[in-house]
């Protein structure tokens, strides 16, 4: 990182990850501006080839450090569309390795921050806890917004209890830098919620949940079937993450186990959306398109336990932690 966190005379950094394009990113950059000026600030922005359209809001947001990542390492660009999710992992790598703040908070561009969101982050790292995310919720009344939502984040919704967490989401999130700085070993390449929080909770840390930390999740629409093929993708990154380092047999275990995933899956998504006090019309109309999607991700996570897990360092062309950016 950027310099010893003790010296920092920043607060706070934000690091906004680019996953739904120009829209999306100005929507969340409103909101956070004012926001990260009065914290003592930084917004970070990692853009590459994939979101070069990006790089034409420099001039708008002067404040907003956009950091150009120079070699991406793929193979071909016919890499990227396959692996999205590793694309984005490498973006909040590149990110990570420029921060500066005492405190690290990050976000993607989808999500709008509640407007007091750097404030209760702030006030929350007052507690000893390394890691401190926050709930997480949907703002687009559709089906299919209903569904992705319920797919990837209805254990954060609202409402939320403070306390320990076994998970926290990347979409809101804060860590005390010196904690990530501990770990860079596990984010330097690509940065995986999983295997930091597990670092991180092997060395003793907690990860904890504040409930007044609020995003809103404004996703923009795509067709069901890109939704599905994301949903398959990304089951399978959480297979081949879940198993790069655990033995044959519990890999079988896992293996021989995914049959049933979507009976679980959809299950806790159920109790999820009661929890929360969706009405039956909003359950009947998304229920199928979770059931769906789950599906997906089910027959992704067979997929990534059969397979041999991608070699990210070649995804990412870095050896050793090395970081290919520039300055935009």
């Amino acid at each position: 990182m950027a310099e010893n966190a003790a010296e920092s005379p920043l607060n706070l950094s934000v690091l906004l990850t680019v996953v739904s394009g120009v829209d999306s990113l100005d929507r969340c950059l409103q909101a956070l501006i004012p926001q990260v000026q009065a914290a003592n600030g930084e917004i970070i922005v990692p853009i590459d080839e994939f979101c070069a359209d990006v790089k034409s809001m420099e001039a708008r947001y002067p404040t907003v450090q956009f950091h150009w990542i120079d070699d991406l390492g793929v193979a071909s660009c016919a890499d990227i569309p396959a692996h999205k999710h590793r694309l984005f992992d490498r973006r909040r790598a590149c990110g990570l390795s420029r921060v500066r703040g005492r405190i690290v908070a990050m976000t993607e561009d989808h999500a709008v921050p509640a407007e007091d969101w750097c404030a209760r982050i702030l006030e929350a790292h007052k507690q000893p806890y390394a890691v401190i995310g926050g709930p997480i919720d949907n703002e687009i009344d559709k089906p299919l917004n209903w569904a992705w939502y319920y797919c990837d984040f209805g254990r954060y919704g609202s409402p939320i209890e403070a306390g320990p967490r076994d998970y926290v989401s990347d979409v809101n999130i804060s860590y005390k830098r010196t904690a990530l700085e501990a770990v860079r070993d596990t984010w330097c390449v690509a940065y995986h919620e999983t295997n930091v929080h597990w670092a991180l909770q092997a060395r003793g840390e907690v990860l904890f949940i504040d409930p007044s930390i609020v995003v809103f999740q404004h996703r923009p629409q795509q067709s069901f079937g890109s939704a599905l093929r994301e949903r398959l993708e990304w089951g399978r990154i959480f297979a081949e993450t879940r198993v790069r380092e655990c033995s044959s047999l519990r890999r079988l275990t896992f293996l021989l186990g995914a049959p049933v995933l979507p009976m679980l899956l959809s299950w806790r998504a159920f109790r999820h959306m009661i929890r929360q006090g969706r009405t039956i019309g909003q359950i009947f109309r998304a229920f199928p398109l979770i059931a769906a999607l789950l599906s997906a991700w089910s027959c992704g996570e067979f997929v990534g336990y059969v397979c041999q897990p991608v070699d990210e360092h070649r995804l990412s062309g870095v050896q050793g932690g090395q970081q290919d950016t520039t300055t935009g």
